[in-house]
């Protein structure tokens, strides 16, 4: 099989039985990415009804914020920002992906009589995108977890209204508005993240498939990775589903802090145990190549330990313990500098991560991921005090 063809099969940012409807509904025009008509397709089905059903029932904004579907952040967070977002990963995080399988096979790291086991790991990849019965059980799932968020909802709406739901003398019912946040939005919005997690197994069972070969891994590459970096830059990219999430989570907590006065530090062990887990998210998978790497890098050490002994000890033998070479100057000597040259292959061996990512890439992915939660300082520090507090650190 070509290259070209397992550039096809390897891409994560097209196909499946959601694309292709998605086709044929024309809320995608040809191989494009139509991401705006996606975005609009997707609020005019969700967001759009919630809003006349809200306004009809006098909920658009209510007696209180609870009651009011134009003050609730996280409302807006799920369907304004989460899932346009997912829509624009395909074409960020895909793409990204795609190169990072396919350099296994550019960079020579696979062995010929390996090519067939690589082949046929693109081949489930692209299976497992192609497959319908996954998808029909995301949907399956997703309706059932919009079920199970409707009857915590109606269990706990007794004392607590909302713009989803009415609490009464006789009772507490569901609004229409309520219904089809519930009904529609919700399980569309859930399909879609589970749609990714799913695309997301599937690389890293590909990434599992790889691992298992004998990779040609190069103990003395600068990327301090066995030369396979690559894989860390590939995945600084899914820093853009923390960011998503984050949005969410800090659009919540935004409206506990600003309309319920809720103290902002009784989240910090919520934020503490997201950021570990967007983090094992992002590079969990990677974590296959730990043994892998380990191996590399003591067989490394071990070979170019035997060949700067023996170098050494030729260097040792010609220009300190014999007699000098009368006609080569120890001045400009080439064994010099092949001597260096050694000692640093050797050093860069030693240095060698038994992950194939940096401390670097870990700050970058936890900084995009907190970077929604920022506009909360200006929910517990006036403007005027912050911009005192930079003033001061600039005298």
């Amino acid at each position: 099989m070509s290259i070209l063809n397992l550039e096809s099969k390897l891409e994560f940012q097209l196909g499946g039985p959601a694309y292709r409807l998605m086709q044929r509904l024309g809320l995608i025009q040809g191989e494009g990415p139509s991401l705006g008509r996606r975005m609009i397709g997707f609020l005019l089905i969700t967001w759009v009804p919630l809003l006349i059903l809200a306004l009809s029932e006098g909920l658009a904004l209510g007696p209180t914020p609870r009651e009011s579907l134009l003050l609730d952040f996280p409302t807006y967070a799920r369907f304004f920002l989460a899932v346009p977002l997912l829509f624009l990963s395909e074409f960020i995080v895909g793409p990204r992906l795609q190169t990072a399988g396919l350099n296994f096979v550019r960079g020579n790291f696979v062995r010929p009589e390996d090519m067939p086991a690589v082949e046929a790991a693109i081949l489930r990849a692209w299976g497992r995108r192609e497959a319908l019965l996954p998808e029909l059980l995301m949907l399956g799932v997703a309706m059932i977890g919009a079920w199970q968020l409707t009857m915590e909802t109606w269990f706990g709406a007794a004392s607590v209204a909302t713009w989803r739901t009415s609490v009464t003398e006789a009772g507490a019912s569901f609004t229409w508005a309520g219904l089809w946040y519930y009904g529609v939005a919700v399980p569309l919005l859930q399909f879609f993240v589970f749609r990714w997690l799913w695309r997301l197994i599937s690389w890293t069972l590909f990434l599992r498939d790889m691992a298992r070969l004998d990779l040609n891994l190069v103990p003395t590459h600068p990327d301090r990775a066995a030369g396979l970096g690559f894989l860390g830059g590939a995945h600084l990219s899914l820093a853009l589903f923390p960011f998503t999430f984050s949005c969410v989570l800090s659009a919540h907590v935004a409206f506990q802090v600003y309309f319920e006065a809720v103290p902002i530090m009784s989240f910090k062990v919520i934020f503490a145990v997201y950021l570990v887990a967007v983090l094992l998210l992002v590079l969990g998978p990677l974590l296959i190549f730990a043994p892998l790497l380990a191996r590399a890098r003591r067989e490394g050490l071990r070979q170019y330990s035997l060949l700067a002994n023996d170098y050494n000890r030729a260097f040792h033998q010609k220009w300190v313990a014999g007699p000098p070479p009368a006609d080569e100057p120890l001045l400009g000597s080439a064994d010099i500098q092949s001597l260096a040259d050694l000692g640093n292959s050797f050093g860069m061996i030693r240095e060698m991560k038994i992950f194939p990512f940096s401390q670097q890439q870990i700050l970058q992915i936890a900084v995009v991921a907190c970077l929604p939660g920022l506009p909360l300082i200006f929910l517990v520090m006036p403007v005027g005090e912050i911009l005192q507090l930079l003033a001061g650190a600039l005298l």
